[in-house]
């Protein structure tokens, strides 16, 4: 009888059957070591350039890193704090996900404060957010006798854990001690502004303009819907760089495949791009079919990656050929289906969009909006962000308006 052992088994070797001891593709990377990520991260010589010249200024800076959702603005991010890790040493630089329910310095207090584990008031910051903590906090109390001089009973209990009052002030005084340890600076690096709605945005940007004006470095991340269109404009001087984040072309794709396939390859770890071994299991024509399909979108490329190889593993393949490709592609294909047939509104702008090829306020006819049962093409851009949220569409800019176009996948048929 086949047991859950033996199929746990079965389905590792299958794996390194494809020369891999592990499939490496990833959607977030935050999952990945420092090392790994340095392997796999490929190309954005240029913005990195951007990046790095300003640290070779003493001043302090802000830098707004934004692009469209999946286009790898976090494995940017934290490549930079990777490097500058190495590299500057007397600095600190920390990295942190924005939440919903918290101001930006709030968050830049936490993300400080968990990166002085040894710093004991910046222990407490953290314990009194009720945020568990390294060491447990006490505070000593003390229950003497009538000659306090010569008897006394201490005792210990937990601090009780309250909201941050004055966010901004404990910042400051975070800052002061952290530069008294790291000459060079503080990097607070604030990830995914992009998961927040547009008005939250403006709030939280003008709430903190006194702190992104203050003693530490700032890098944050956004989606340009929710942001460019006032942080670009009525906030100019906020930011000392605005960098965008495009698309890979097919070439650093392609390097892209090779360097995620080393990262997990058991034998043979070859990056010479004219070299058919580099893609190994892929042949050098799936390599190229399959970064052609990925579009140059980082997470696209990741969740495609996933689909591929793991078909591969169930049809017990040792290659990726063109047919075990397709069978990856139609896997995935079957997934999204089943994803939009629980959203009905995004399922119908999705076909409507197959039907029509492209999509923008400029082209769909009143009789379309009807049909969606909306009035303005406005009511379902939302529908449309999430759908390229989830890779089903694309924006486009054209030069008169925003369009959006379908991702679809190659058929067999």
């Amino acid at each position: 009888m086949t047991t859950a052992d033996d199929i746990f088994e079965q389905s590792a070797n299958n794996i390194q059957n494809l020369g891999l001891r592990e499939i490496p593709f990833t959607e977030s990377p935050t999952d990945l070591q420092n090392k790994t990520l340095d392997r796999i991260f490929t190309g954005r010589e240029n913005e990195l350039r951007e990046v790095f010249n300003l640290f070779q200024n003493r001043e302090r800076r802000r830098i707004l890193v934004y692009g469209r959702i999946g286009i790898g603005k976090t494995a940017f991010l934290l490549e930079i704090l990777s490097v500058l890790s190495r590299k500057r040493p007397q600095m600190l630089a920390t990295y942190i996900s924005l939440s919903s329910e918290l101001d930006l310095a709030t968050t830049a207090l936490i993300a400080l404060a968990k990166a002085m584990p040894d710093d004991n008031w910046a222990q407490r910051q953290l314990h009194q957010m009720g945020i568990p903590t390294t060491k447990g906090i006490k505070e000593r109390t003390s229950e003497a006798g009538a000659n306090m001089v010569f008897a006394g009973k201490f005792s210990e209990k937990d601090v009780s854990a309250t909201k941050a009052q004055y966010p901004t002030v404990s910042l400051e005084i975070l800052l002061d001690r952290a530069l008294e340890k790291y000459p060079d600076g503080v990097l607070i690096a604030i990830d995914d502004l992009d998961k927040q709605n547009p008005r939250r945005v403006r709030e939280l940007m003008h709430d903190a303009q006194g702190i992104l004006k203050g003693k530490a470095w700032f890098m944050l991340t956004g989606h340009p819907l929710g942001i460019t269109g006032d942080l670009l404009t009525s906030e100019r001087g906020l930011f000392d760089l605005q960098l965008k984040l495009d698309e890979l072309d097919q070439l650093t794709t392609y390097k892209m495949l090779i360097n995620y396939l080393n990262s997990a390859r058991i034998n043979n770890n070859c990056d010479d791009v004219n070299d058919p071994r580099s893609v190994l299991p892929f042949s050098k024509e799936t390599a190229e079919e399959f970064c052609r399909v990925s579009l140059g979108k980082p997470r696209f490329f990741n969740r495609l990656g996933n689909a591929v190889l793991s078909t591969a593993a169930n049809l017990g393949a040792t290659r990726i050929t063109p047919e075990v490709l397709q069978q990856g592609f139609k896997t995935i294909e079957k997934d999204r289906k089943l994803l939009l047939a629980e959203k009905v509104m995004e399922n119908r702008i999705f076909q409507l969009l197959q039907k029509r090829g492209s999509l923008s306020d400029e082209t769909i006819t009143i009789e379309e909006l009807e049909l969606l049962g909306v009035k303005s093409y406005s009511e379902i851009v939302p529908y449309l962000e999430r759908l390229d949220d989830e890779d089903f569409v694309q924006r486009s800019p054209q030069l008169d308006a925003i369009a959006y176009t379908p991702i679809l996948l190659p058929s067999s048929d």
